[in-house]
């Protein structure tokens, strides 16, 4: 049975609230290591690798995929596509650094607060600002159970933004489609799956882009050929069945790849009523990601790693969202909203856009 909504809708998907569920994934999961109980999580256990975080951002990053396709061939031009992606990422991020800089740090640091502003450290981990990934603030959550790390969620979003470019980069080369983007999969499934451990290369930077290229570029390949792929729960089914199957085993890591990508996709088309209202009030899933880890090691670092477990997942997620409520209202919904001065669509544009596959 084919899926029956169309993709890319704002309302009859459920996107939101999978984007929101992920987000709240991320905090469960950082909850572990950032309590030292790192090596006792459940889904790493389980599947032998990949903790719960790393699950989380793997459906973002299909998620990702699949909406920034469809992104591109809405956009009228390249600065349109680009211009949207920016005032997406940039001004929370820029808000969330400043948070951790002169909120977080002041609040942590064991050094005089003169000392602290004035650390050619504290300058540098402004760096962040524009994608240059910085972990450290001077003097900061040095003796917290998982030290000096003030926002680890950041890493990933410079691979977020190079995924962007490749797509722009397609796009602008006329090569964007389906058969070039099943292509760019390929690839980084082999480079990553046979590759990279072939050849034994001790390379993070090529690891973690082929590790979320493959999440993302499925994401695009599925909305490409979204006309063309069957969509119904038997499939989603024998899918799950093999992941679970698979745990702990050397198949589980390429097949959660092949696996996760359909199910994420087939659940966020699924005619739930309730879920697909789920954004009305907002989208906080970025909020959240991007203000959580300092938060959640802000409340480690007043209350020790003794608090429960349980407690401390509760009071990071409901600060994380009270932040991340704040974030879209005052900083992230303003900043989109300024889409509206972008040049609109051409009627040419808007059914090239509307083709199934290019």
């Amino acid at each position: 049975m084919p899926m029956q909504t169309r993709p890319l809708q704002r309302s009859g998907n459920n996107f939101d609230f999978l984007r929101f569920f992920a987000a709240s994934l991320v905090v469960v999961g950082h909850s572990y290591w950032l309590s030292g109980r790192g090596m006792v999580e459940p889904v790493r256990l389980f599947s032998g690798s990949y903790d719960t975080a790393d699950i989380a951002v793997h459906l973002f990053f299909v998620m990702s995929g699949f909406l920034i396709a469809g992104s591109w061939l809405n956009s009228r031009s390249a600065l349109d596509f680009a211009a949207k992606r920016a005032l997406r990422i940039f001004p929370a991020l820029i808000v969330a650094v400043l948070f951790s800089v002169l909120v977080v740090g002041p609040l942590a640091t064991n050094l005089p607060l003169g000392q602290y502003l004035s650390s050619g450290k504290t300058f540098g981990y402004l760096g962040n600002m524009a994608l240059f990934t910085q972990f450290h603030l001077p003097g900061v959550f040095t003796a917290n159970p998982f030290p000096d790390t003030v926002n680890g969620s950041v890493w990933t979003l410079p691979y977020e933004t190079l995924m962007y470019a490749t797509v722009l980069l397609l796009g602008l080369l006329k090569l964007f489609g389906g058969r070039v983007a099943l292509l760019v999969l390929l690839v980084l499934f082999a480079v990553h799956f046979y590759l990279i451990p072939g050849l034994d290369l001790q390379n993070d930077l090529l690891w973690k882009f082929t590790r979320l290229g493959i999440f993302f570029y499925f994401g695009v390949v599925l909305y490409l050929y979204r006309w063309y792929v069957p969509w119904n729960w038997r499939i989603a089914l024998a899918l799950l069945a093999l992941t679970l199957l698979s745990a702990r085993t050397e198949l589980w890591q390429p097949l959660h790849a092949l696996t996760l990508p359909y199910l994420t996709l087939y659940v966020a088309h699924l005619k739930i009523p309730r879920l697909s209202g789920f954004g009305k009030y907002g989208d906080f899933s970025y909020g959240i990601y991007i203000f959580s880890f300092p938060i959640q090691q802000l409340i480690m670092h007043w209350t020790g790693p003794s608090i429960p477990l349980p407690l401390f997942m509760a009071l990071g997620l409901l600060a994380s969202i009270l932040m991340a409520v704040l974030s879209w209202h005052l900083i992230e919904a303003p900043a989109l909203a300024l889409k509206r001065y972008l040049p609109k669509r051409t009627p040419d544009a808007s059914a090239a856009a509307a083709a199934p596959n290019r």
